[in-house]
């Protein structure tokens, strides 16, 4: 029945609205909430059954023990809500380095609060970068570390200064921080932590191999044949931003002035080789993970060959991101990050280095079988292609296989080995 005297009934609720909690499930949330440990848990209870029993039963020595009890939850509740106040600054120097060197974190850790002294437990963290691939784990950087950092007592408006170092033992990209701070007070009835500043990176670059030499690239002459030359004319291949010690002649001013920012005009000797690194990232090329760190190592030691030799490089892995024309931190910053989980086809990666055309001298490195007959098709924009066939166990050798120049070895070290012994000259 409805009319002005009717009387409404309540609204129902959407279903799709959830329905008002209780006040014993927001207590519950709230009691999760408090950072209370167990021994503190159990001096609670314990405080309102003392109080209860000596209100009921009349004794006031047992109300009398639990009236101190509850001071002492008040109490320790008063010490964890005060939260100290920090600013914390963090650098690593350098912020790149090879496997087998080692980085410095340094902290600056300042109490920006105007009253209480800070003296509690400091944890920094760094590390625990991991990448799983097919049914084997690859631990990637550096494992999951806890430096503790002493801050004992520092005044209001004071700053504490403090450092360690990191060894870099495997190839990866690693965060140091954020810095951690543990609170308890003195009877240990609660506890409480917190994180304070900011995160710093760190990227451990493949361990390098020195190579004696570096491929011979063919380039068009003016006559039109294909000669191997060292030296030709320089035309512009890319705007980069100003570093001290460039010419002042080789700035582009009006980029600089659309930008705010000196930007130069690098420039490229076109007769000089060019070296493009195929890295076949893909995981049917890479059954075992420790092979596919020799790759990273092969890679990253022919591009450094190639850079003082001041030959033009480009690192081309299969899953996409490609590096060319850029410093030498580019290069090396995506072999930290490269694991072998590329989504593209062989014939789609083939293809791809087809169209580009990258450089004049192919290296394509691998932990299987190298392609020949894929191989020889990129022949047709390479003139120069190199093979380089990387697992556990097998023999190092430099040697013509299918009409290509292969070389094979187990690691990194004995990569370099076969490629100094002739494996760029077959």
């Amino acid at each position: 029945m409805s009319g002005p005297g009717a009387t409404a009934g309540p609204e129902p609720v959407p279903a799709d609205r959830p329905a008002p909690r209780g006040t014993a499930a927001r207590l519950a949330d709230l009691a999760l909430a408090v950072p209370v440990t167990s021994r503190g848990v159990g001096l609670a209870v314990a405080a309102v059954a003392l109080l209860a029993a000596g209100w009921t039963w009349g004794y006031p020595e047992l109300a009398a023990v639990g009236a101190v009890a509850v001071l002492a939850c008040v109490a320790a509740a008063s010490v964890i809500a005060a939260r100290p106040r920090l600013e914390v600054e963090r650098g690593v120097t350098p912020d790149r380095v090879s496997v087998g060197h080692t980085a410095e974190v340094a902290l600056t850790i300042r109490n920006t609060g105007r009253w209480r002294s800070v003296n509690a437990r400091t944890v920094d963290t760094y590390g625990g970068t991991a990448h799983t691939y097919g049914s084997q784990a690859s631990p990637r950087g550096v494992p999951a570390r806890r430096v503790a950092v002493p801050l004992a007592r520092l005044r209001p408006g004071k700053s504490a200064a403090a450092s360690y170092r990191i060894e870099a033992e495997r190839r990866g990209v690693i965060d140091a921080g954020p810095l951690s701070i543990g609170k308890r007070d003195l009877l240990g009835l609660a506890a409480t932590a917190g994180n304070f500043g900011p995160t710093a990176r760190l990227w451990i670059h493949p361990r390098l191999h020195l190579l004696g030499r570096t491929p011979d690239g063919l380039a068009r002459s003016l006559e039109g044949t294909a000669d191997k030359v060292e030296q030709g004319s320089l035309t512009f291949h890319a705007l980069r931003e100003y570093v001290i010690g460039d010419e002042l002649r080789h700035v582009h001013w009006r980029t600089s002035a659309r930008i705010g920012k000196l930007m130069v005009k690098e420039h490229l000797d076109t007769s000089l080789p060019t070296v493009a690194i195929a890295v076949d990232d893909r995981p049917d090329s890479w059954p075992e993970p420790e092979a596919f760190e020799a790759a990273c190592e092969a890679a990253y030691s022919v591009l450094t060959a190639c850079f003082r030799a001041e030959y033009h490089a480009a690192l081309v892995p299969a899953s996409g991101a490609t590096v060319s024309g850029a410093g030498r931190d580019s290069y090396g910053d995506l072999l930290a990050e490269l694991a072998p989980d590329a989504a593209d086809t062989l014939d789609a990666y083939v293809a791809r280095l087809s169209a580009a055309k990258y450089g004049d001298t192919l290296v394509w490195i691998t932990g299987t079988e190298p392609p020949t007959d894929r191989l020889a098709v990129l022949k047709r924009a390479y003139p120069t292609v190199i093979a380089v066939h990387l697992a556990a166990g097998l023999p190092t050798s430099a040697a013509l296989a299918g009409g290509l120049p292969t070389i094979r070895a187990a690691d990194g070290e004995q990569f370099a080995a076969a490629w100094n012994n002739g494996g760029t000259r077959l």
